[in-house]
């Protein structure tokens, strides 16, 4: 499955490569609908920056959030953050009761669908120490398939989904990633909900007061086209959090 990964970053570094560098303000304002989390600063790429990959916990006690090497924790709301496992690669974060699993494989199911798998390693402390799977009794048989869609939650019968977004690049076979859209399902009634800034969307979480965690690219697209803007230097993997449940 790890194939996939390699795609996804070749293909933002293309994207990150079709514009010319633009300015960014430095100083945002605050957003009415959703607070902003960056992490820390790591230079995954000096095109595309970092990107948050996953999010597990809950932002006013222990919230966890992978990039594309590490696992950060933070107790304070993202004032300040502890790296507390360096795994070199994008990992998923699945939660299952008070145990959380880092997922270290990534690839598509049968319906096309991004998913990460083989939980490898988990935690039982919020990241303070991790162990292997397979040191457990029948460790590798039976969490090597436990597998998670991503990009994808649901809590009061309404559901939210990552939506990728691309077009052709001419004279080539690639496609150019443009930002990510956001969408709320209720019902039969569909609408794309509206982010501080357009990224690419990696992945979603809910928490136990429902609400929408939205983990995104450092990377910064065009908020009209869905374009790539490159900026050199600090595009810190960023993670949108709901002011109010269920968005």
């Amino acid at each position: 499955m790890k194939p996939y990964v390699l795609l996804l970053a070749t293909g933002l570094l293309a994207a990150a490569c079709q514009k010319k560098d633009i300015g960014l303000a430095t100083r945002e304002a605050e957003d009415p609908d959703w607070i902003k989390l960056e992490l820390p600063a790591t230079i995954y790429s000096d095109d595309i920056g970092d990107m948050a990959s996953a999010v597990v916990g809950d932002l006013d006690k222990t919230l966890l959030v992978a990039n594309m090497t590490q696992v950060f924790s933070t107790l304070d709301q993202g004032k300040t953050w502890q790296a507390v496992r360096n795994f070199d690669r994008q990992v998923g974060l699945l939660a299952r009761n008070d145990t959380i699993f880092a997922l270290v494989a990534y690839g598509l199911n049968g319906q096309g669908e991004k998913i990460a798998g083989n939980a490898d390693v988990y935690t039982t402390d919020f990241g303070k120490t991790w162990a292997y799977t397979g040191l457990l009794p029948r460790g590798y048989q039976r969490y090597s398939g436990i597998v998670r869609p991503l990009g994808q939650v649901e809590a009061g019968g309404i559901s939210y989904r990552v939506q990728e977004n691309t077009r052709p690049i001419p004279n080539s076979t690639s496609r150019l990633v443009l930002a990510g859209d956001l969408l709320r399902t209720a019902g039969s009634s569909q609408s794309t909900l509206r982010l501080p800034a357009r990224h690419y969307l990696n992945n979603l979480h809910l928490d136990t007061q429902n609400r929408l965690y939205v983990a995104v690219s450092g990377l910064r697209f065009d908020a009209v086209t869905g374009d790539p803007i490159t900026k050199k230097g600090n595009q810190r993997a960023t993670v949108y959090v709901s002011r109010k449940p269920l968005p």
